[in-house]
């Protein structure tokens, strides 16, 4: 990650987002209760999305929300939420498979929200779209930043419906985990743009799972605005 000189910094009690955010663009999440960081304690980041939609601003993501809890002696799994967009700024209700409503479904409003911080990616020069194996880098279409940010959105409003797993690889593309989803749909939509730490898929020093914290660590990605909560 890179920040610029006039990165703004901000706090207050509610969330704040950026005037400048643009499709495509990333923010990642600290909770103070999370799921994820009961399982990687070690991650200082807990939860990304992306940037879908600026009028009105909506963000597509994972959103791992529990709909049905595990039950052994029923034979019921646990089952959480998979791919969805949504309006960034407005309550969020779902219905889960009881017929409960769970009311607080807008991570991005949630209580226990205490920090966000807001990305941009760094796109190569040039951007070329991806093509199949056997064509050169060289002769690659060659597509503008907008188009690129734009089929990194498509990419990713195609996986909506589709399910959550934490239990899956970097290379899996029918589970999801909130990161992965927007490590692949750059990815996927730009040659050589690989949103984690060391920057290549198949570098030795990264490992089958992209994090958050991977995210922000990337040489692709910049940081330009940042949101804690007033103590």
């Amino acid at each position: 990650m890179s920040s610029p000189k006039n990165i703004i910094e901000t706090s207050g009690n509610s969330f704040q987002i950026p005037n400048e955010v643009k499709i495509g663009d990333f923010v990642v999440a600290r909770f103070k209760n999370s799921v994820w960081a009961d399982q990687l304690p070690w991650e200082d980041w807990h939860h990304v999305g992306l940037i879908s939609q600026i009028a009105p601003l909506k963000i597509v993501e994972v959103s791992g929300i529990l709909l049905q809890k595990q039950d052994k002696k029923n034979g019921e799994k646990e089952v959480r939420e998979g791919v969805v967009e949504y309006e960034m700024k407005k309550q969020r209700i779902i219905t889960l498979p009881n017929g409960t409503e769970n009311t607080n479904a807008n991570l991005w409003l949630l209580d226990d929200l205490i920090e966000a911080a807001w990305l941009r990616p760094i796109l190569p020069n040039p951007i070329r779209e991806i093509d199949a194996w056997y064509v050169p880098w060289c002769k690659r279409n060659v597509i503008s930043e907008n188009e690129a940010r734009k089929r990194a959105v498509a990419y990713a409003r195609k996986q909506l419906g589709e399910p959550y797993s934490i239990a899956v690889t970097k290379w899996t593309e029918s589970k999801w985990y909130c990161s992965l989803l927007i490590y692949k749909s750059y990815s996927r939509a730009v040659t050589g743009m690989y949103l984690e730490t060391y920057g290549q898929p198949y570098d030795v020093k990264a490992g089958p799972m992209v994090t958050p914290e991977d995210l922000v660590d990337s040489p692709r990605s910049q940081l330009y605005f940042s949101w804690k909560k007033a103590v």
